[in-house]
């Protein structure tokens, strides 16, 4: 679900005011947003770390000057750091459950087809195939399709060069298409190997006319 920027700025502007109701529109709209990338990024306790992004969110909101896509892209920041300080934070500690698959997610703007079926499908049913990325080439993916954000937003957040925000996200979309050939091709195989339901005879050509099946 994309952020209506002039409704946000607007929201944002009476939430910074302490507008309660401003802030809880404001809430709704971003929550999703930061758990979604929490969740594309196979954390499994991407509820709980989504909690803590939007609790400093709501700490630091008062001081925090921008618009709205302003706002979107400081937010993903926090989350993307909370991300690293939660797999940090994992390594101390063994894994006790999967990462539950996103529902919501966004169109990025001048995107390749490959992600372009990323945001039309959901990430959901392309975890497999989230799966096979590198950790970088997932970030840079997700910040780009579920963040909306730009080369330039994405290469701070990461703290790498533009050149190699595009690099890898040329690579992930290699990667996805891949990925995505593989799964048609399987579905296609399946479609050919499935004989379909075996027709059923009517039960009227089983009895003769005279009402007896064995035609005496």
């Amino acid at each position: 679900m994309a952020i209506s920027d002039r409704a946000s700025t607007a929201r944002l502007e009476a939430a910074c005011a302490g507008d309660a109701v401003a802030w809880s529109h404001l809430y709704h709209e971003l929550a999703p947003l930061v758990l979604g990338y929490l969740r594309g990024q196979r954390l499994p306790d991407a509820e709980d770390v989504a909690g803590e992004v939007m609790l400093e969110v709501v700490r630091d909101l008062g001081p925090f000057h921008g618009d709205a896509a302003g706002l979107r892209s400081w937010v993903l920041s926090i989350a993307h750091h909370r991300l690293i300080d939660a797999r940090r934070r994992a390594q101390r500690r063994p894994a006790t459950a999967a990462a539950p698959a996103p529902e919501d997610h966004l169109v990025a703007p001048e995107i390749g087809p490959e992600e372009s079926t990323l945001a039309a499908e959901g990430l959901a049913r392309l975890q497999p195939a989230l799966a096979a990325l590198t950790e970088d080439q997932r970030t840079v993916l997700l910040l780009r399709v579920i963040g909306d954000l730009s080369i330039a937003e994405v290469a701070r957040i990461t703290g790498r060069r533009p050149g190699a925000v595009k690099q890898l996200q040329r690579r992930a979309a290699a990667s996805m298409r891949r990925a995505l050939d593989e799964r048609a091709e399987g579905d296609r195989i399946e479609v050919e190997q499935d004989p379909g339901p075996v027709p059923r005879r009517r039960p009227d050509a089983l009895v003769p006319v005279d009402g007896h099946p064995d035609g005496h």
